[in-house]
């Protein structure tokens, strides 16, 4: 314990002491950017120099140096002034500025102000010699006697004013960059190094003078009394003027005639080179001349210009002038006047030469006008064209014509606008109807107006095209309607179409609406495609016969509208049941169908179906079932029909299987095949749905005449359902002598005391 106490006594006294162990730790670092503003100015960072910016990692804690040269300059006329360092909290003290890292502090920049050269020029003396200076230009106020370089803040303005010494005088500015130059004053705004040059020159001295003497003229748009001496530099270019005319103290008037120098009345004069110049102003004697109209206060154009304050001139004796008096003209109250003649008898333009006997009394002349009529025709209507007295005139129609004249006003009685809107002509603004307008014209002006009104075109369609007829209430010849009228529209659905909605100016559900005509008004009724069979529509395929029943086993046709989407052709044999997605039934079976479209059905009835009623029943994807009601019954004769020339004739055949036609006609003695349907029934019975075989033969039951015109009836060599076919009958006949030849003569077949349609047959 002893030796304890002692050691701690020691240890004290030594100044010793013991701390508990530290723990050591990872050092933070953070990234750390230097840039400046504006980029471009170089800088140093712990003595290394960088450009624009540098990112370093910096372990936090760690003492760090930034520091910039306080000037900096660039060969292309740019400068830079430091101001000072900055950080997210502020400006940092000093330049060096000492930083310690930290992580919430990730940059530092530095400020500088950009500046560009300014180059002011002037009073450059050769070989350095000195030499008087021409002027003082200043700068921003500050003023400089000879060439110098200053620096301007980047987009600041500098302006620039150029003072001449004595013996001198400012000549103007010459620059490379834009600028505003007004006089001896320029400015410039610093968007880059710029260079301008003040032009100074010596004077010269310029006598004016007038012939005669202490006349004036104008030196730099300036009135001055001669002679003078004016004090212009060398080179320098100055606007000489006369002032003509003039009077000079006596009151004598005096009007130039030339320069000395040949120069134009207003020209340009540059400073020649010599020490001492002259330029003389010529003016010979003035004569006055004036010009008045008849009735007072009318105009006149003289010299090409009508706008004088008065008609007061003074010409130089022997000058002339043109004069102009306007055909017709209004005075102040709106009359119009027509000229009639000049004092001095020339013609309404005309060439006035001043004479020398005019000196001291002066020149008059007086142009004479009449008044005429006036008459204004009007319309709210614009572009316009009326008639009057047969020719044609856009409104607004100035007519101007001696008092007393009888005119005559037409309008057109309508005004296309475009192809659904017009006007009409509704009548005069004065109550004279809608007639042709007659008007004598006397000292007051009178204006009339063709007042028109609106009419706009109702148009009026169906959705599908063709499915309803409309009816419009009032009617119209050509469904326009005045702009102010209510048109009720109703619209009547045709068989196969059912109504749903309206589209466009009309809306719902209902047949029929109203509209306001006030503007063009398209309306359409919307309808829906429904199966529809045509009363009696259940007919022989070969067309319309005396026969209203169809036979079994024939070829027989559905008229309507929208019983099928689209035209379809079916298979010959064996047929299809359904075809273009249509169906049809009767007596409880399907139908063989051979062609279906939207306004027609040809389909095969079985060969085994009773006479009597039957009733037939379309079906259609998608749509409503439709029936038709038909009588069955046992010969029903069709014959096929071909159309030439708006003629019906028979599908027949000579021996050889060519078609029978107007340039192939029949022989006498010549057997010849005849097809239709509907003939019948036969042994054996028709298949249903398929062809007839080859063999056996297919020959009809019932008894078969042929009657060609008039010649006795021909009882056929053979009558059967043709092979290869479907419903399809022929006849073979031979063509007696008795018949008719040499033209085309009527034929029909009776078929168990049923008679065909007719069709014509050429003989030959």
């Amino acid at each position: 314990m002893k030796f304890l106490s002692k050691f701690i006594a020691i240890v004290f006294a030594a100044g010793v002491f013991f701390a508990p162990a530290r723990v050591m730790r990872a050092q933070t670092q953070s990234m750390t950017t230097v840039s400046t503003s504006p980029p471009g100015p170089a800088f140093a960072v712990d003595g290394t120099n960088y450009i624009n910016s540098m990112s370093a990692m910096w372990p936090q804690g760690s003492k760090h140096t930034l520091s910039a040269q306080p000037v900096q300059g660039t060969a292309e006329g740019v400068q830079y002034m430091f101001s000072g360092w900055s950080w997210s909290g502020g400006q940092l003290l000093g330049n060096p500025a000492i930083v310690t890292a930290d992580p919430s502090i990730t940059s530092y920049q530095g400020i500088f102000t950009k500046q560009y050269r300014l180059t002011v020029m002037f009073n450059n003396c050769p070989d350095a010699t000195p030499c008087p200076a021409p002027g003082v230009v200043l700068v921003n106020g500050a003023p400089i006697g000879s060439s110098q370089t200053t620096f301007v803040s980047a987009g600041s303005g500098a302006l620039l004013q150029a003072y001449p010494n004595d013996g001198y005088v400012f000549a103007g500015w010459l620059s490379d960059t834009a600028q505003t130059i007004q006089g001896f004053q320029t400015s410039i705004t610093m968007n880059a190094p710029a260079t301008i040059t003040a032009i100074f020159a010596p004077v010269q001295f310029v006598n004016l003078a007038t012939v005669p003497s202490g006349l004036s003229v104008l030196a730099d748009r300036t009135q001055v009394f001669t002679p003078i001496a004016m004090q212009w530099g060398l080179n320098t270019t100055h606007s000489l003027a006369p002032v003509s005319p003039q009077q000079d103290n006596q009151g004598a008037w005096w009007v130039f005639n030339s320069w000395s120098d040949g120069g134009a009345p207003t020209h340009a004069y540059t400073v020649p080179g010599l020490a001492s110049t002259a330029v003389t102003a010529t003016y010979g004697p003035g004569v006055t001349v004036d010009f008045f109209t008849n009735p007072q206060g009318l105009k006149l154009t003289v010299d090409g210009a009508s706008s004088w304050s008065s008609y007061s001139f003074v010409w130089g004796i022997g000058q002339t002038h043109t004069v102009s008096a306007p055909a017709t003209q209004t005075d102040s109250k709106g009359n119009i006047w027509a000229f009639s003649d000049w004092s001095n008898g020339g013609t309404r333009t005309q060439n006035v030469t001043v004479p020398q006997s005019s000196v001291g009394t002066g020149m008059r002349m007086v142009a004479d006008y009449t008044q005429l009529g006036h008459l204004t025709v009007t319309s709210p209507l614009s572009g316009l064209s009326v008639s009057v007295n047969g020719s044609a005139c856009a409104v607004p129609c100035d007519i101007q014509q001696p008092l007393g004249t009888q005119i005559t006003i037409a309008t057109p009685a309508s005004v296309p606008v475009s192809a659904v809107s017009r006007q009409d002509f509704a009548g005069w603004s004065n109550g004279a109807g809608t007639g042709p307008l007659s008007v004598t014209l006397g000292t007051s002006a009178v204006t009339v107006a063709a007042n028109y009104h609106q009419m706009n075109y109702l148009a009026t369609a169906t959705a599908p095209s063709g499915a309803a007829s409309f009816s419009l209430q009032p009617a119209s010849p050509d469904s326009f309607y005045d702009s102010q009228a209510n048109v009720t529209v109703a619209v009547a659905p045709l068989p196969g179409f059912r109504f749903q909605n309206w589209s466009g100016d009309l809306t719902g559900s209902t047949l029929s609406g109203t509209l306001s005509m006030s503007a063009p008004r398209s309306v359409q009724a919307v309808f829906k495609k429904v199966p529809y069979i045509a009363p009696g529509g259940v007919s022989n395929g070969a067309g319309s016969t005396p026969q209203s029943g169809v036979a079994a086993g024939s070829v027989v046709s559905i008229f309507g509208a929208n019983l099928a989407d689209s035209t379809a052709l079916g298979p010959a044999s064996p047929m299809a049941q359904t075809l273009g997605g249509l169906t049809l039934q009767a007596g409880g079976r399907l139908l063989p169908l051979f062609f279906v479209s939207p306004t027609q059905i040809n389909f095969q009835l079985p060969d085994d179906l009773q006479p009597g009623v039957q009733t037939v029943t379309v079906s259609g994807q998608g749509q409503p079932d439709v029936q038709a009601s038909f009588t069955i019954v046992q010969d029903a004769p069709g014959l096929f029909p071909m159309a030439v020339n708006d003629q019906t004739y028979a599908v027949a055949t000579h021996a050889d299987g060519t078609p029978v036609t107007l340039t192939a006609p029949v022989q006498q003695g010549e057997t010849i095949t005849l097809y239709g349907t509907g003939f019948g029934p036969t042994t054996p019975a028709r298949p249903f749905g398929f062809a007839i075989p080859d063999s056996p033969s297919y020959a009809l039951n019932d008894g078969v005449t042929i009657q060609i015109g008039s010649a006795a009836p021909v009882v056929p060599v053979a009558a059967y359902a043709v092979p290869e076919s479907v419903g399809v009958d022929a006849v073979q006949f031979t063509l007696g002598s008795d018949a008719p030849s040499g033209t085309t003569a009527q034929l029909t077949v009776t078929i168990n005391g049923q008679v065909s349609n007719m069709v014509l047959l050429p003989i030959q």
